[in-house]
């Protein structure tokens, strides 16, 4: 696993003694805040060549991280480039090709970031109100002429993957998004961006990348992790502990690349803190060592199959509609996916999100670091058989499921003993006569069907409890091998353990 930390583009060019620090604990890359704005004609260019080289002499990797346009309302350089704004007219990155060029001039970019673009989407760049209090947002892409959340959604995918295809032509390797949410990363993935989950921050660790790591599994790509350590309005706002805990057990499940959100948190005076102590320690004994596994060797055994139509759970302010769009008004549907992961959580996570940034009791809740998981991933409506093949147990949720998913989920209940939980309306249709709304398990081949409208009823927790695995441990299988992480009481890390095939 590649390791590294969050600078700032002008700390580093100033020399900050703070960044020096940093860099002096030798991580493999740096992921720099890059704030190019109303400079990004031939000045920026020139800025790039700048950090370009200071990366270049320093021996190691760069990834250009962009947040200012989330809360920049016109960025317009030199070339008459707005960075804010796409062809389409949507609010979201649009950076000039030179200056992406110009960095990755050398070799050492090995990405880019779009920094909380699922929050931009998902919101309507509510963060514009930062840069403005007299603006409050604008739409991430254009709004939908019609109520239909299907159709809104592919063109949300069309551009999106115009946007990653016009940087990478610029000469960046990889494109990836980082999460505040646990939504669009399959939507992002299937547009080529790399799933990045933020840890920490306001949700369990292992739950975000339970969403993630089935986007990269899905999708075919590598798994990248923010440790970030904010949480809410507080910086910082998690331990040091936290912090090396959370690089624990990104290392042991199978992410390709980790970085700490930011310098200002792991330095004091220029000088290491105990939160860059913590990260300096796992450099020092993780660095170019690998688990012998990646997150493309998870083999999960409980999935959740949904639409991703961007809906975490969120309320007052936030809901601003799927996709950002409050012509698209949420149901039951959408909101599904978050009950069938309390069920399996064993009702530690949310009932209604397990994100506690909800607008509700759960601004009091405890932040836990991590839950009770086994084994879980979440899949989009277009996931296939390969992928599902390690499955035992599935939930069918959300707006729509492809036909070909359909097909290959009966065929794994019929040939492969899978358990399939979904609503009436995913019930196959030769079964729909008998189903009743409640409760109804019909066998089918190997495997089975409960149709209910009820995942949190006792009947099904009663019924699943035993794919549930153990209260307070997290187990993540990895081929013929598999990983156990056991949690104390309050959710953290407290043992980790490898066992190999032979001894399972």
């Amino acid at each position: 696993m590649k390791i590294g930390v969050n600078l700032f583009e002008s700390a580093v060019l100033d020399g900050d003694p703070g960044c020096a620090a940093l860099l002096a604990c030798r991580p493999d890359l740096v992921v720099c805040h890059m704030s190019p704005g109303e400079t990004a004609g031939a000045e920026g260019t020139q800025k790039a060549a700048r950090l370009r080289d200071l990366f270049l002499s320093e021996d190691v990797d760069l990834i250009a991280d962009f947040e200012f346009q989330n809360v920049a309302g016109s960025a317009v350089d030199a070339d008459g480039i707005d960075w804010c704004r796409a062809p389409d007219g949507g609010h979201r990155l649009h950076p000039n090709p030179a200056f992406l060029k110009t960095l990755a001039d050398g070799g050492r970019l090995i990405g880019a970031i779009y920094d909380e673009f699922d929050y931009a989407v998902s919101t309507g760049n509510l963060s514009l109100w930062l840069g403005s209090k007299r603006t409050f947002g604008a739409p991430a892409f254009p709004e939908p002429e019609t109520g239909d959340v299907y159709a809104h959604g592919e063109a949300v995918a069309q551009a999106i993957a115009q946007d990653v295809r016009r940087v990478k032509a610029a000469g960046v390797p990889a494109f990836a998004g980082e999460h505040v949410f646990p939504v669009f990363y399959h939507l992002f993935a299937r547009c080529g961006m790399v799933p990045n989950y933020k840890a920490q921050k306001e949700s369990c660790s292992n739950l975000q990348y339970a969403v993630a790591a089935g986007a990269a599994l899905q999708y075919h790509l590598p798994l990248w992790s923010c440790i970030d350590m904010w949480y809410r309005q507080k910086f910082p706002g998690h331990s040091a502990d936290e912090l090396y805990r959370n690089l624990l057990f990104a290392w042991h499940a199978g992410v390709s690349l980790a970085y700490v959100e930011s310098a200002p948190a792991l330095t004091d005076g220029g000088a290491l803190n105990a939160n860059g102590k913590a990260l300096q320690r796992f450099i020092s004994g993780y660095k170019g060592r690998s688990p012998g596994y990646t997150a493309a060797d998870y083999r999960p055994e409980i999935g959740i199959i949904r639409y991703d139509d961007g809906w975490w759970g969120q309320n007052a302010f936030w809901a601003h509609g799927l996709f950002g769009s409050r012509r698209l008004p949420h149901d039951r549907r959408s909101t599904e996916w978050i009950r069938a992961v309390h069920l399996v959580t064993r009702g530690e996570s949310g009932r209604f999100s397990f994100n506690l940034n909800r607008i509700d009791h759960t601004l009091v809740k405890r932040h836990r670091a991590f839950s009770t998981m086994n084994a879980l991933a979440v899949f989009d409506d277009r996931v296939r058989a390969q992928t599902l093949s390690s499955l035992k147990l599935v939930f069918l949720c959300g707006r729509y499921i492809s036909r070909e998913t359909m097909a290959d989920v009966g065929r794994l209940v019929r040939e492969n003993g899978l358990v399939c939980v979904c609503p009436r309306r995913f019930a196959p249709e030769r079964f729909s006569l008998l189903a009743d709304t409640a409760y109804t398990e019909i066998a089918d081949g190997k495997g089975s069907w409960i149709v209910t409208d009820e995942l949190l009823s006792g009947r099904l927790r009663r019924r699943l409890s035993p794919y549930f695995g153990r209260k307070n441990e997290i187990r993540l299988p990895f081929g013929d091998r598999e990983v156990r992480f056991s949690l104390s009481d309050n959710g953290d890390l407290e043992l980790i353990e490898q066992i190999g095939q032979d001894e399972k």
